[in-house]
C-alpha cells in the first residue's frame, strides 16, 4: 500500500488557490482534553453518532417505533466496564433522525429475578394478546442471561412504553442443555400462519426454532443449519443475534423472507460481521435458505445489528454496533497510555432494500445521511488536465485538513477515456491513526488498511491492522459516486452506484484529520466537504 504523502508540497499555485477554502476557511470545534482512566472520559467520544454515556456498548437489541414517530433502540451497556459490578444490561434511547438521540436509561437491569448480566434478545408487542394476562399495549422482552449453570432465556414486560421492565415469571423459561452449550440471543415474532409465537435461538452453527401458544412454554420444531455442509464447504463460525424480516423486491414486488445474523467471515477473507440470507419459511416457521449468505455491510465493524421494518415491507432501517470482539474489549488507551473505559457507539442508520441482481437477491444499502447537520461546506472541481503526475505516477487531486466530524461526497469522471478507470486512493491521516482505501475502477475491488497507536494489546492490534479486500460492484462507471462519513472513531463509506457500504472503527483521540485523494488515471474530481455538527 502506498504511503500518505500529505506532508510534501506538490501542488501548483493555481491548485493551492483551489483548495484554499478547504484548508484555510475551516474552523474546528475545540474540546477540552479529558484523560482516560474513568468510566465517563470522552477521549473517544463521537460527535454525531450516539455514544454510550459510560462504560462499554455492544449488541443492538431491538428497534421499534411509537405513535409519535420516535424510533426506540435498546443496546447492551456495561456501565461498570472492567470495574466492580461488571456486566451488561439493556440501555434505552430514542431518536427521530438517527443523529439526535434522547437517553432514557437502563430498561432491563442486570442481577435481578435470578438472572445475571442481561444479554441479547428482542421485544414483541402484545397486540395479539398471546399474554392474556397483560394489556395489548404491553411490550414483551425475551433475553439471554449467562448463569453458572448455562445460558438461559428470561421474559420481562413493560407497560410504560418500554421505559422499564418487570419480570414476567419467577425464573428462566428455557435453559441450555449444559453449562457450555450455545443457546442464546432469542428473536421472537408472531407467526400469522401458525398463530403462535416463534423463537429463533443461536445454537453454535445453527439457529434452533421453537414455537409457543402462550409465550412461555416453547417446543422445538426444527433448525436452520449454517455449518460448512450447508454453506458450500465454508462455515461462518459461531452464529449469533438471529433476526427475521419480510421484504418485497423493489422491482418485481415479490415477497421474500430474509434472515439476518451475526457471524465470523474468516473463511471468506473477512472478519466478523452482519449477514443475511434470502429464503422462505416452512409450515413450522423454520427458515429455509434459497441462496448463500451475504454481508449487510462489508466493513470490519458493523456487528450485532438490528432491523426495523417499514409498513410496506420495501425498506428496512438497520443500526449496528461499531465494534469488533477482536479488539473492542481489549486495552484501548489514550495518548498517555492510560486505559479507556468509555467505548462504543452506534453506526449511522442504513436503509436496506431487496432487489435481484444477476439472478440473485441482493440487499441495496444506503446510509441515512445527516444532511440537516452539515455546515461549513466547501465544493470544487479538479481537472487532471491542469495537473501533472508525481514521481509515483499519481495525480494529487486534493489534500485538505478538516475537522474529524466530516462528510465527503466525491464524484469522478474521465473525459478522455469515457469511464472512470485505474486506481483511486483515499487516505485519512491523524497523529495517532491512519485509514486508507484504494479502489481499482477496472476490477471494482478495493483494499482497506488502517493503523492506530492506541491499542495496547499485541493480538488485538494485529487483528485491527488486517488488510481487507472487498468488491464494490462498481466497474468502470461513467460517474463514480462515493459518500464518506468520518467521526472521532469511525469511517463509513457508501458506494452510491452499487448500494454497498463499509463501516469501520478508527481509534483516534485527535480532532484534526488530513484527507488526501489521488488517482493514476485521468479521472477528474468533483468534491463537497462539510462539517457534521449535530448541535
Amino acid at each position: 500500500m502506498r504511503k500518505f504523502k500529505g506532508e510534501s508540497i506538490f501542488m501548483t499555485f493555481t491548485r493551492l488557490l483551489r483548495v484554499a477554502g478547504a484548508i484555510f476557511s475551516l474552523f474546528f470545534i475545540s474540546t477540552s482534553t479529558v484523560q482516560a482512566g474513568t468510566l465517563t472520559s470522552n477521549e473517544y467520544q463521537q460527535y454525531y453518532h450516539h455514544n454510550i454515556e459510560q462504560g462499554l456498548m455492544n449488541d443492538v437489541q431491538s428497534i421499534w417505533q411509537d405513535s409519535s414517530g420516535y424510533y426506540h433502540i435498546y443496546y447492551l451497556a456495561d456501565l461498570n466496564y472492567k470495574h466492580d459490578d461488571d456486566g451488561t444490561e439493556w440501555y434505552h434511547v430514542k431518536t427521530k433522525d438517527f443523529v439526535h438521540y434522547e437517553k432514557l436509561g437502563v430498561a432491563i437491569p442486570k442481577f435481578q429475578n435470578k438472572w445475571e448480566a442481561v444479554a441479547t434478545g428482542s421485544v414483541i408487542k402484545n397486540t395479539n394478546k398471546i399474554f392474556s394476562d397483560l394489556p395489548k399495549k404491553a411490550i414483551i422482552a425475551y433475553f439471554t442471561s449467562y448463569t453458572p449453570t448455562g445460558q438461559k432465556q428470561y421474559v420481562a414486560y413493560s407497560i410504560d412504553n418500554g421505559v422499564t421492565y418487570q419480570p414476567y415469571s419467577d425464573g428462566a423459561i428455557m435453559s441450555a442443555s449444559s453449562a457450555k452449550a450455545h443457546f442464546r440471543d432469542p428473536y421472537v415474532f408472531f407467526n400469522k400462519e401458525t398463530k403462535k409465537i416463534t423463537m429463533y435461538l443461536a445454537e453454535d452453527d445453527k439457529i434452533g426454532v421453537y414455537t409457543s401458544d402462550d409465550g412461555k412454554n416453547f417446543n422445538y420444531v426444527g433448525a436452520t443449519v449454517l455449518n460448512s455442509g450447508a454453506l458450500n464447504g465454508k462455515d461462518l463460525g459461531l452464529i449469533e443475534c438471529p433476526n427475521l424480516k419480510t421484504m418485497s423486491d423493489t422491482t418485481t414486488g415479490i415477497t421474500k423472507t430474509v434472515m439476518f445474523f451475526g457471524a465470523n467471515g474468516y473463511n471468506y477473507g473477512q472478519t466478523s460481521g452482519s449477514y443475511y440470507m434470502v429464503g422462505h419459511l416452512d409450515n413450522n416457521g423454520v427458515f429455509v435458505a434459497e441462496q448463500q449468505p451475504k454481508r449487510v455491510d462489508d466493513g470490519s465493524d458493523y456487528y450485532a445489528s438490528n432491523y426495523f421494518q417499514t409498513a410496506d415491507n420495501t425498506n428496512i432501517l438497520s443500526i449496528g454496533w461499531l465494534g469488533n470482539w477482536g479488539y473492542s474489549c481489549k486495552k484501548i488507551v489514550d495518548a498517555n497510555n492510560e486505559q479507556s473505559y468509555k467505548l462504543g457507539s452506534l453506526s449511522l442508520a442504513h436503509q436496506l432494500n431487496l432487489t435481484k441482481v444477476n439472478g440473485e437477491y441482493t440487499m441495496i444499502s444506503s446510509l441515512v445521511k445527516p444532511y440537516g447537520s452539515l455546515t461549513q461546506t466547501v465544493k470544487d472541481t479538479i481537472n487532471t488536465s491542469q495537473l501533472s503526475k508525481d514521481n509515483d505516477g499519481y495525480y494529487q487531486l486534493l489534500n485538505a485538513q478538516r475537522w474529524t466530524s466530516q462528510n465527503f461526497y466525491l464524484q469522478m469522471t474521465n473525459k478522455k477515456k469515457g469511464t472512470v478507470c485505474g486506481n483511486v486512493h483515499l487516505s485519512f491521516k491523524q497523529k495517532d491513526s491512519n485509514v486508507e482505501l484504494n479502489y481499482n475502477a477496472d476490477t471494482g475491488y478495493y483494499t482497506v488498511t488502517r493503523q492506530t497507536k492506541n491499542i495496547a494489546d499485541s493480538d488485538a492490534n494485529t487483528e485491527y491492522n488486517k488488510t481487507f479486500v472487498e468488491q464494490s460492484g462498481v466497474v468502470n462507471p461513467n460517474v463514480f459516486k462515493l459518500h464518506v462519513y468520518t467521526d472521532k472513531t469511525s469511517v463509513e463509506f457508501e458506494f452510491e452506484n452499487s448500494g454497498r457500504t463499509y463501516s469501520l472503527l478508527k481509534y483516534s483521540t485527535e480532532d484534526d484529520l488530513l484527507f488526501n485523494i489521488e488517482t493514476d488515471s485521468e479521472n477528474d474530481l468533483f468534491y463537497s466537504m462539510s462539517n457534521v455538527d449535530n448541535k
